[in-house]
């Protein structure tokens, strides 16, 4: 699953919907690399926004916190589910399939620095522990993989993990080829 419904404040634009290495959007890009691993993706969004049309899963919450997404998990899935940022658009599928082989219930990325919560596999079984998480107040990924127990796997390639939060940042994504994976 693609998260792609946050705010986007400091690019100043919907980020999501920024043209992206020849994709009409870095979401669109996104979603045909995961095309490779996985036959079933949707964008979590608040609104169909995409042109071309993408398969969706309208998220339904004002807030803007992947928990709310996660909280939702087991109303749509038995399996895990792989989840990672639209503005994380260069992880490795490498990356993706050596996750996929931690047995837990969160498997999440990390690169030695930082664990990455929006680039792992959860379990809808989680959905449970998140829903009462919200309605602690607590809206922190951090404490959900706590809560969960959960393992990760460390990467060398930390540029895979690259996010796109500014004007700039995008432009060195777009055209850098030093942050290429192919």
């Amino acid at each position: 699953m693609i998260l792609a419904g946050g705010k986007s404040s400091r690019m100043g634009m919907d980020k999501t919907m920024l043209e992206f290495r020849g994709f009409a959007s870095i979401t669109h890009f996104l979603y045909d690399r995961l095309k490779v691993v996985f036959d079933d993706i949707k964008v979590a969004t608040k609104q169909s926004k995409f042109n071309p049309s993408l398969p969706i899963l309208l998220d339904g919450f004002d807030e803007f916190a992947p928990i709310f997404v996660i909280a939702n998990l087991d109303k749509h899935y038995h399996n895990p589910v792989f989840i990672i940022a639209a503005d994380t658009p260069l992880v490795e599928i490498k990356t993706i399939c050596e996750l996929s082989n931690l047995n837990s219930p969160l498997a999440l990325a990390s690169d030695g620095k930082h664990l990455h919560y929006l680039c792992g596999f959860y379990h809808p079984s989680v959905a449970i522990i998140a829903r009462q998480m919200i309605q602690d107040g607590d809206l922190r990924l951090s404490n959900l993989a706590k809560k969960c127990g959960f393992k990760s796997l460390e990467f060398e390639n930390s540029k895979q993990f690259f996010n796109i939060n500014t004007k700039d940042e995008y432009e060195k994504a777009n055209i850098c080829s030093s942050i290429s994976f192919l």
